[in-house]
């Protein structure tokens, strides 16, 4: 062994071990996960299931519910592959889908036999999750798994920021919207806005109190993850609404289609306007709230 190979191993044999995220972080989340995901399914089925299969006006009611178990879908396909890489030896991308395929396909059961009077639209809406959550999967790739985790902690923000808004409207029966026309206008944006920033703010915290080392990349994917997990549930949604509306219903109305069409407007821009407010967010507090490097004395000048 030469003496440069030694001292690379003297060096990797000293270097402090690379942060990881703490058994509580996971426990959190994959609790999160579990729970949200059967929450969201057994809701779905309490709206929308008919003992006789769904009617017309069920089948729109079930294209108009989805996004909300795709997004909890995706999340906890994410949650599931990066807990099973940490909780299991072996190849870390592998044990990633792995982790997320049970999960879906857990998901997709428990779908499918909530809609069972209806075969065709059961079996769609239970593909669609199982893809939701191996989408969700892709996003607990990354190497470094405290970021990831970091990007996660985050997104349960952005869900409970949803949760919260749907349930103050139920419970009071008054919409944060005075008209319906501000979802899509200055209101509309403003929320996803302030969603990101808090989202921003909630990754680039867990990351230093991790002490992780991550630089300007990492903070930037974290920040960004929940609206581009926001963005990937918005586009699997679209295509399961028009798989379920192409199984079950014969026409759809133009007043049915225009809405659907708004909505989805709102959907990508809100999720694009959070992952840009979370990742800004993220790399600024990285700029300007962490410590600088101490800089190196310049060596003193050898005397002549």
């Amino acid at each position: 062994m030469t003496d440069t190979q030694e001292q690379q191993a003297a060096t990797a044999a000293t270097a402090p071990a690379a942060p990881e995220p703490g058994r509580l972080a996971l426990w959190v989340l994959g609790a999160a996960a579990v729970l949200s995901l059967a929450g969201v399914v057994y809701s779905l089925y309490r709206l929308t299931g008919m003992a006789d299969g769904l009617d017309d006006t069920g089948v729109m009611i079930l294209a108009n519910s989805l996004f909300s178990p795709i997004i909890v879908t995706v999340f906890a396909g994410s949650v599931a592959g990066v807990t099973t890489s940490r909780a299991f030896k072996g190849p870390r991308q592998a044990l990633v889908i792995l982790g997320a395929l049970v999960l879906g396909l857990a998901a997709g059961a428990a779908a499918y036999f909530s809609f069972s009077a209806d075969a065709d639209i059961a079996l769609a809406v239970a593909l669609v999750l199982l893809g939701s959550a191996l989408v969700g999967g892709l996003f607990a790739l990354p190497r470094k798994a405290v970021t990831v985790v970091a990007g996660l902690s985050a997104t349960l923000l952005l869900l409970a920021f949803m949760f919260g808004r749907g349930f103050y409207e139920a419970a009071s029966s008054v919409s944060l919207f005075s008209d319906p026309l501000d979802e899509y206008g200055a209101l509309g944006t403003a929320i996803p806005f302030v969603a990101g920033i808090a989202c921003g703010v909630c990754a680039f915290l867990y990351l230093r109190s991790k002490k992780a080392g991550v630089k300007l990349l990492g903070h930037l994917l974290a920040g960004a993850l929940p609206g581009a997990v926001w963005l990937a549930a918005t586009i699997i949604a679209q295509a399961g609404v028009e798989i379920v509306l192409g199984i079950g219903l014969d026409e759809v109305s133009p007043l049915d289609e225009a809405f659907l069409a708004l909505s989805f407007q709102w959907q990508y821009n809100g999720s694009m306007t959070a992952m840009f407010a979370g990742a800004l967010c993220a790399v600024l507090a990285y700029g300007l709230l962490l410590p600088k490097p101490a800089k190196a004395q310049p060596k003193a000048a050898k005397k002549s």
